[in-house]
């Protein structure tokens, strides 16, 4: 859920409930990991505390500026496949013969409900939306330039999980295909001066927002595919490629199509996970440099099963 955050400041089979009671997104035998970039489709109780970024902004010919952030997200299961998140953050920018700036990221409130689940061919489908506060984070000149919309937007979206277990090839079973896909409509809409396109409210334009990642499962190759006897350690990695994306979808707009992409490693245990990816940007509009991302994930689910790691409606 916290993709879109990081772009921002740039300018078939039958219905069931998945066997596994853990926190980890599981479809049959495949393990879906917590993604960085793009939300994941997993509806459970767990946190990312915190998430680290650091993103060189696009400089076109002048001095780099340089976006650090802190994440923080917060998931809760109020029935077994019902839940909603909190997200939120603290950017940093720097800038080059100016003072740096620095605020809290507009809080966004989710809702996601995960009504499919195959087990037999590893597919996970949940739908959602999102909910952007506007003036929850930093706002005025010090907000615009962290990049924070100065009004709300809602973003239905839809999320997917494929796993490739279903492949008769041994090889490729360990794969795994996620995304989302939403639309964010503006709760007012952009008005610009027509001489020089200027803004003159503070509306935003719709947009598309998305994403996917290619994950390669050493849990899975070993526990399912073949054992190479490799350490533990080794067997819970993920290697994984995101790409987060977004895009004006309505005129007047003041923006342009972004693309960044991670590339990583993802450790995921029984409790917690780690994940740390190298952003790339993929066109001038998403940066000029490399960047990073690294993240620090909690599962209540397994940390705490008989408390926090319950869905709400089992408290009563």
């Amino acid at each position: 859920m916290r993709s879109r955050s990081l772009l921002a400041p740039l300018a078939v089979g039958c219905l069931s409930l998945s066997h596994h009671a853990d926190a980890h997104g599981f479809a049959g035998d495949h393990m879906f990991i917590s993604t960085l970039l793009i939300d994941d489709a997993n509806v459970a109780d767990e946190a990312s505390l915190p998430t680290f970024s650091y993103q060189p902004q696009s400089a076109d010919g002048g001095p780099t500026s340089n976006l650090y952030g802190a994440g923080f997200e917060f998931d809760k299961r109020i029935t077994e496949n019902f839940g909603f998140a909190l997200n939120q953050g603290y950017n940093w920018l720097t800038q080059p013969g100016a003072k740096t700036a620095n605020g809290w990221q507009n809080l966004v409130v989710t809702l996601k409900y995960k009504p499919y689940v195959n087990d037999r061919h590893e597919i996970l489908l949940s739908v959602g939306v999102q909910r952007e506060i506007a003036r929850t984070g930093a706002n005025g000149s010090n907000g615009a330039v962290l990049g924070n919309d100065d009004s709300g937007s809602t973003t239905p979206t839809l999320y997917f999980a494929k796993g490739f277990g279903d492949i008769p090839v041994g090889w490729l079973r360990p794969f795994a295909l996620t995304g989302e896909l939403g639309y964010q409509i503006a709760d007012k809409k952009l008005k610009v001066d027509p001489v020089d396109d200027s803004a003159i409210n503070n509306g935003i334009s719709n947009g598309w927002t998305g994403g996917l990642s290619l994950q390669y499962s050493i849990r899975y190759l070993s526990a399912e595919v073949k054992d190479y006897g490799l350490p533990d350690f080794v067997n819970k990695l993920t290697p994984v490629v995101e790409l987060a994306w977004s895009s004006p979808a309505s005129k007047p707009n003041q923006d342009s199509t972004q693309y960044l992409w991670g590339v990583g490693l993802n450790y995921t245990a029984t409790t917690y996970a780690v994940g740390v990816e190298a952003l790339v940007p993929g066109n001038r509009e998403s940066g000029s440099h490399l960047g990073v991302i690294a993240q620090f994930h909690l599962y209540f689910d397994d940390l705490l099963p008989h408390s926090l790691g319950e869905p709400i409606v089992d408290w009563f």
